[in-house]
């Protein structure tokens, strides 16, 4: 199973996690967010930053359970940075609470850290390197392997403080599992890449499995006895467990863009002299991405390390026959896209031209052109280009509002115009939106409805008004938008329909007239004959009344 994986349902298209990977080694197709397993340093920082959780690291917890229940021994190695994220006071609490786990034995990583420690004051004494940079974070270990292969030949071709201690307890107890608790996401590939260690879990899992098995880690235990191996967790930590040589700079970098500066120094060879404490994370291990973020940070957290440790005493252990490790360069070859290609894709982002290229970083690249060549490399999408899909999405409803036959204006809560459609300019007769948009509306149209709309937070849909300064005729509509604070008024040129009406309407008063007439003369003929037959005048007004209104009805 991968290390570090996503959720499907919940990427949102923030591009965070992209902006945060210091290698970019997360791609994105068709709406989601994939890590890029060759590339990834397992730093975590994409973990830390989604805010929709939709990155999980996978959990080892259920193999070390099942490791207790087959019944073989099972011995801890724990991180020094459990002082920074435990209540413990010592690794003497943290033994009780992992016993009532199961676990057989409890012991600290830093036994680790003090053999890996004396084993650089040895090369540095010994071999004399021009530049010697520690290999104690795995992330570290792999952006050199796999992004500054210059730099490799400086790093100490050492064992990590997790498998010189893994090493040793495999030699006291060949057949214990030795199961490793630390801040790091990275420690369970570096698991995977060594024989010293079984598993690796992260300080996450183990608060998960202490919550499911309701253990409470005691903090009564104070140690008689401090280390300044314990040190290591902390920027600088390493350095300071070391005793120093006069003919080196000991200098600490933490977070992979600072590395990445220096490696290149050193590459270029400007750090001669130089023995290089680095580390992945900003703030070293106690900021680790399965450390839990408590109150006071990485400044209390610091402390409580420095308090746990010592400035002159090392463990009592002994240096095992084999410390050194092959560490390889493992760059993949790939052939970087022409000038042509960039400049082909950057014309399909809309940037046709360098003033185009904003490089505002919301995609996630810092440049344009460096978003480009992930579009190359299939990493990306050209959709990912925010002011791109902006500037066409406004495009295309410009496009949609002035394809419309009706006229429409948008107004801010002053009611003065933002935007103006062709439509509109044709039926207040100007040449182009200029001459209306950023005008007061009352300006151009009777503002008495707009400001009813506004006051009332009530639509006006289908009202006909005659506007006598442009001697026209429409159906208006006035929508308002609370949530934006803005109304639209969509009008409809009724000019022609109107005029018809009224034209239909005259003919149909000359029509009732001319009927009228007849049937006044037809009434009176009624009446002669009426009177010869002897009926009465009555009878004779209610027979003509009901003639009349037949005869009206017909011409309608």
């Amino acid at each position: 199973m991968d290390i570090l994986k996503f959720k499907d349902a919940n990427c949102k298209n923030c591009y965070k996690c992209i902006r945060e990977c210091p290698v970019k080694a997360i791609e994105f197709k068709k709406g989601q967010a994939q890590i890029i397993r060759d590339d990834c340093l397992l730093c975590g920082r994409c973990v830390l930053v989604c805010p929709q959780n939709a990155k999980e690291s996978r959990s080892d917890l259920g193999q070390v359970k099942a490791l207790l229940k087959s019944g073989r021994r099972v011995i801890v190695s724990m991180a020094p940075s459990f002082i920074a994220e435990f209540p413990a006071h010592s690794i003497a609490d943290m033994r009780a609470a992992l016993q009532k786990l199961g676990v057989h034995e409890v012991e600290e990583t830093a036994i680790g850290a003090s053999i890996v420690k004396k084993e650089y004051e040895r090369i540095l004494q010994e071999d004399a390197p021009k530049v010697l940079i520690s290999s104690c974070c795995h992330s570290v270990v792999k952006l050199i392997q796999d992004y500054h292969a210059d730099a490799l030949p400086y790093l100490a071709k050492v064992l990590t403080p997790m498998q010189a201690h893994g090493r040793l307890i495999k030699e006291k107890e060949p057949e214990a599992a030795v199961v490793f608790i630390g801040p790091c996401i990275s420690k369970k590939q570096e698991v995977e890449e060594s024989d010293c260690v079984d598993i690796a879990l992260t300080f996450e899992e183990l608060h998960q499995w202490l919550e499911e098995e309701q253990v409470e880690i005691p903090s009564g235990t104070q140690d008689d006895e401090k280390f300044r191996a314990r040190y290591f967790p902390i920027t600088g930590g390493i350095i300071d467990s070391m005793d120093q040589q006069e003919s080196y700079r000991y200098v600490s970098v933490d977070g992979i863009e600072e590395c990445r500066e220096v490696l290149e120094q050193v590459a270029e060879g400007n750090l001669d002299g130089y023995f290089i404490e680095m580390s992945a994370c900003s703030g070293s291990c106690i900021h680790g991405p399965a450390m839990r973020r408590h109150a006071g940070g990485k400044l209390v957290a610091r402390a409580k390390v420095q308090e746990y440790g010592t400035d002159d005493k090392d463990y009592p252990v002994a240096q095992p026959a084999q410390i050194a490790r092959d560490i390889k360069a493992e760059v993949q070859s790939v052939s970087m896209p022409g000038e042509k290609e960039i400049k082909r894709i950057l014309e399909k982002m809309g940037k046709a031209n360098p003033e185009k290229e904003l490089n505002c970083g919301a995609c996630g690249y810092p440049t344009c052109r460096d978003k480009a060549i992930a579009v190359y490399f299939g990493k990306a999408d050209i959709e990912m280009c925010l002011p791109y899909m902006r500037d066409r999405a406004e495009s295309l409803s410009d496009q949609i509002i002035n394809s419309t036959p009706n006229a429409i204006m948008a107004m801010d809560s002053h009611l003065i115009v933002q935007q103006v459609n062709q439509a509109a300019c044709e039926l207040f007769e100007v040449e182009d939106s200029s001459a209306i948009k950023g005008r007061y509306i009352g300006e151009i149209l009777p503002a008495t409805d707009f400001v009813r709309v506004l006051d009332e937070k009530q639509d006006m849909v289908d009202v006909k008004m005659y506007f006598a300064k442009y001697d026209k005729y429409v159906q208006k509509s006035i929508i308002y938008d609370d949530e934006n604070g803005i109304l639209v008024v969509v009008m409809q040129d009724i000019t022609k329909q109107q005029e018809e009406a009224e034209r239909l309407g005259a003919i149909k008063y000359e029509t009732v007239k001319v009927a009228d007439k007849v049937i006044e003369k037809q009434m009176r003929i009624v009446q002669e004959i009426a009177s010869l037959l002897g009926e009465t005048t009555a009878d004779t007004k209610i027979a003509l009344t009901k003639l009349k209104s037949a005869i009206l009805e017909e011409t309608k």
